[in-house]
């Protein structure tokens, strides 16, 4: 794989680069909840959605859309992919501090998905996202079954680490 430079560096470069700063800044300040292994595990997941579904819409013979500047792939595209975790490892920190159940974690659920639509139709206007196809109506089922997987995988890991950890006494 060849990773092409932009063809200029624009807003979208310099966006995905600030986003880059903030999600390490979330890593770095925000307090340690987790045991260990679960914020790689976190990371990765958040990681593998956004690549999963670039590399299915985002090619031949779909291409509902593109990365940045070019049809082709691009370092800034590789670099994208390191601000999603972030978004995913703040979704479930907050959840779990929240430790809301049935209504109200439906509620957070939509709230993120909105959220997630919005900053989508943000990126847009600065071409971090071109759409040859796509619309964003058809995000809200994506983010909603994304969010909901993630979610469900969080409370597994949560709870294997819980049943494999010995407890102190």
């Amino acid at each position: 794989m060849i990773l092409n430079f932009p063809q200029k560096f624009d807003i979208n470069e310099w966006f995905i680069l600030g986003a880059l700063l903030c999600s390490l800044l979330v890593f770095l300040l925000v307090p340690k909840r987790f045991p260990n292994p679960i914020t790689p595990l976190i990371v990765l997941v958040s990681i593998s959605f956004p690549s999963i579904l670039d590399h299915s819409l985002a090619v031949n013979p779909h291409n509902l859309y593109n990365l940045n500047d070019r049809k082709d792939y691009e370092i800034f595209d590789l670099i994208l992919y390191l601000v999603y975790p972030a978004f995913g490892y703040l979704y479930v920190y907050i959840l779990h501090i929240l430790e809301w159940k049935r209504l109200k974690l439906v509620a957070y659920l939509m709230i993120w998905t909105l959220f997630s639509v919005v900053f989508e139709i943000t990126l847009t206007k600065i071409h971090v996202f071109v759409l040859t196809g796509w619309r964003h109506v058809y995000s809200l089922p994506v983010y909603i079954a994304v969010l909901t997987i993630t979610y469900y995988f969080f409370i597994f890991i949560m709870n294997y680490q819980a049943k494999t950890t010995p407890q102190e006494h």
